[in-house]
């Protein structure tokens, strides 16, 4: 046992086993460091993803953002002054002509409500030229942009009718 004991006592005092034993800390430490290293470049990168433009942050804002820009500058080429109909996300119309446009919205003077009406482009659907015009039997006033097709329904009704009483032998 002694002999054993003096045979581990040499080689401890031996250079060698100094040697050895730094050698095994740099590798620990060697090795720390490198899993260190990776650590912090995987959780970096996750982060890295993680942030956001918020200009960029989804597709649905950026459709909102380009129908809120596209209503502007329908409102902008209209002016103030301009007929205008401003169909709301609840589906109420507006007819009347702009009165002052401002960054986040313009007002109109309503022609049926008689009063100026506040609109911001968050709260609309759809903008029209024109105010379209009353409608005889019913007194409201008809979308500028279905007038056409009304227009073309009646008529073609009336070319139906007419086509079949001049095809009517009796007559």
């Amino acid at each position: 046992m002694q002999e054993l004991l003096n045979r581990t006592q040499h080689l401890t005092a031996s250079p060698e086993y100094n040697d050895l034993k730094f050698l095994e800390k740099v590798m620990k430490h060697s090795f720390l460091a490198a899993l260190a290293s990776l650590a912090l470049l995987i959780t970096s990168n996750h982060l890295c993803f993680a942030q956001t433009n918020p200009a960029n942050s989804s597709p649905k804002k950026q459709v909102q953002a380009a129908k809120l820009e596209k209503l502007k500058k329908q409102v902008e080429k209209i002016g103030i002054g301009g007929k205008i109909t401003v169909i709301r996300l609840d589906e109420r119309d507006f007819y009347g002509s702009v009165s002052s446009i401002e960054a986040d919205g313009f007002q109109i003077v309503e022609v049926d409500l008689k009063q100026t009406v506040g609109f911001k482009y968050a709260e609309l659907k759809k903008i029209n030229k024109g105010d379209g015009e009353k409608n005889l039997f019913s007194g409201r006033r008809v979308n500028p942009q279905k007038g056409w097709l009304y227009g073309v329904a009646i008529f073609g009704t009336l070319f139906v009718i007419l086509a079949i009483g001049l095809s009517d032998k009796d007559f």
